[in-house]
């Protein structure tokens, strides 16, 4: 598969239909729902820099602070009313005491007006944080018409499905000049989204005909031609 990229559109968003319903793909990597006011993330893996750290690896530290502010500027963008992240907001169940855990709750306060949900993922192992952050927990799948909400994309009869869990990439150019850039990716089930943390890796996918492929990169959304 080789990829070449259309004309950018403006200020960094794309709009898409899904269902009958337009998203608007950000260059932050979520997806706004202006009909429900609602902003979509996924994998946000808050935590994740810190678990390696503890494991002796040598990995830079601010991530999750980093993470929090393109979140709330996300958020004033669009002026969501409610936030949902489809699975793998923590890459590890975190203790009371861990040091991201205090800055996301100082964050929350700061949101407090946006209501928040979180479609459980393959890390997100307990049932709710240790301390009282306002965040509603949900297993499995949530049906909000037309869309089904999850993590791992799978095939649903109710409707598309919007999901994360694969953190997809594709890779542009040839040769030495290649770059791993992470897309949506509109496929015949759904749409799946890239991963919202900024530490996190990424698995190549192989869109099938009639798939659409968007780039993320610079802030920008760019729909990408097969071929």
């Amino acid at each position: 598969m080789s990829l070449k990229a259309e004309q950018a559109r403006p200020v960094g968003q794309l709009e898409l239909d899904i269902g009958g319903e337009p998203l608007w793909l950000r260059g932050d990597h979520s997806v706004f729902w202006p009909a429900r006011a609602t902003l979509f993330v996924a994998d946000t893996h808050f935590g994740k820099a810190g678990v390696f750290r503890r494991q002796g690896l040598g990995v830079p530290s601010g991530t999750t602070d980093a993470d929090l502010a393109r979140l709330g500027i996300a958020l004033a963008e669009t002026q969501a009313r409610r936030l949902i992240v489809l699975g793998d907001f923590v890459h590890a169940p975190p203790a009371v005491d861990t040091p991201w855990l205090a800055r996301f709750a100082a964050w929350r306060v700061r949101h407090a007006d946006v209501e928040m949900i979180v479609t459980r993922g393959n890390h997100d192992r307990a049932e709710r944080l240790p301390i009282d952050c306002d965040v509603r927990w949900h297993a499995g799948s949530l049906f909000e018409a037309p869309f089904v909400l999850r993590h791992e994309p799978e095939a649903d009869a109710r409707g598309p499905v919007l999901a994360g869990h694969v953190h997809p990439v594709v890779h542009l150019g040839a040769g030495r000049e290649r770059l791993r850039v992470p897309v949506f990716w509109r496929h015949a089930d759904g749409l799946m989204l890239p991963a919202f943390c900024s530490f996190a890796g990424g698995q190549r996918i192989s869109p099938a005909e009639g798939d659409r492929v968007f780039v993320v990169g610079d802030d920008e959304v760019i729909e990408a031609a097969m071929g």
